[in-house]
């Protein structure tokens, strides 16, 4: 069976998401196409497959870019050569792939076509000005919208979502597969240093692109408003983003704000010298987050949402706290010294390499290629 993997899209975890799932099912009768920026790059990630891949380079300019997202010709080119001329049996759109959503009708004449669904439901944003809203609106949630309705086949790593969609959408082919790592062979060989953070370490990390439904504002006046005795450790977040919600500079003498895209040769060494890790999220759907402090041996501490529930056992790989209680967060990282810490990192290790295994989400993706269901005992840890 050949399949194109169609990768469009690059931001907030979207390239290591699709680079993982594109190198587990590395094969001679895999294809894949890819647009790359300078700084998401698909070619420094992805392991070469002969000539079976196409490198796209994203149009320079908010203009050139603007025109690209409305009407990707060079895109649908390359699909349209790369179909014809191996005779793909499936198309596999892995990264939102919202420029597409006009395109579905096209691009199943040449295909059976899979659309890997991130988030059924919006997030919680907050948007720096109006024509950011109306470009989010018309640009990503109306055209994901689209080919949700349009996609005869959709897949998820997200068990709500696999049940959700199982009984409302009846008329389609519904497939679930374990979340791909999101650590890749460039985030675990990196050797840069973040140097905005030179001379600083043993934080406490929140990493991750900045939105409002990570509920980095409650972690960040919690700390702030913090009036404990031994809370020593600086707090780094670390991500690129609006900043939504209000500081207080006055107490941000051990607070430092990293407000860019992370390179994935700093990852690493960002990990690496953490305490811990915290992802106070409102709500979520999909995500691997917590493959990267598994993998590195972090402590990582999550909000108590059913989101991170499939993901960790509470108080052996991960610590939960509740994103309304400040003072119960505070208190964890201050009493987490006081854990066996190494246990902790020990069973975050044992748990990614069940969880995160590229040989079973191998299977089940090609399972679902053949429009084969995949046994209930076998969807989920």
């Amino acid at each position: 069976m050949k399949k194109l993997f169609v990768c469009s899209e690059f931001y907030a975890g979207l390239l290591p998401f699709a680079v993982n799932i594109v190198n587990a099912l590395r094969d001679n009768d895999s294809y894949g196409i890819f647009i790359c920026t300078a700084k998401c790059d698909y070619r420094k990630a992805i392991i070469p497959n002969g000539n079976n891949y196409v490198f796209l380079d994203f149009p320079e300019g908010k203009i050139n870019g603007l025109l690209h997202n409305i009407y990707p010709r060079q895109l649908l080119k390359a699909i349209d050569e790369v179909c014809k001329a191996n005779k793909i049996d499936v198309i596999h759109l892995l990264t939102e792939d919202s420029s597409l959503a006009l395109h579905v009708k096209k691009l199943k004449r040449l295909a059976k076509v899979y659309y890997t669904v991130h988030d059924l439901f919006f997030h919680e944003k907050v948007y720096k000005n109006a024509l950011s809203w109306l470009l989010r609106t018309v640009l990503v949630k109306m055209r994901v919208t689209h080919l949700i309705k349009h996609t005869d086949n959709l897949v998820t790593c997200s068990v709500s979502q696999y049940e959700w969609m199982l009984k409302s959408f009846k008329k389609k082919q519904i497939y679930y597969h374990n979340f791909p790592t999101l650590v890749t062979d460039s985030i675990k060989s990196g050797e840069a240093t973040v140097p905005e953070l030179a001379g600083v370490n043993n934080y406490i990390l929140f990493f991750g692109q900045i939105e409002q439904y990570k509920g980095i504002a409650f972690l960040y006046n919690a700390y702030i408003n913090n009036t404990r005795d031994g809370l020593i450790q600086p707090l780094v977040i670390a991500g690129k983003g609006h900043i939504y919600f209000e500081r207080d500079l006055t107490k941000e003498q051990n607070v430092f704000f990293v407000n860019r895209y992370i390179d994935d040769e700093e990852i690493r060494n960002l990990f690496i010298n953490a305490f811990c890790v915290v992802f106070p999220y409102i709500s979520g759907t999909q995500s691997g987050i917590l493959s990267i402090p598994y993998y590195f041996k972090v402590p990582s501490l999550v909000s108590d949402i059913a989101f991170f529930k499939e993901f960790i056992i509470d108080n052996i790989t991960s610590i939960s706290f509740s994103n309304n209680d400040p003072e119960a967060l505070i208190q964890i990282i201050l009493d987490l010294e006081k854990r066996d810490i190494e246990k902790i990192k020990a069973e975050g290790t044992s748990y990614y390499l069940q969880v995160y295994d590229q040989d079973v989400l191998k299977q089940q993706l090609l399972t679902a290629y053949t429009g084969s269901t995949i046994p209930q005992k076998k969807l989920f840890n």
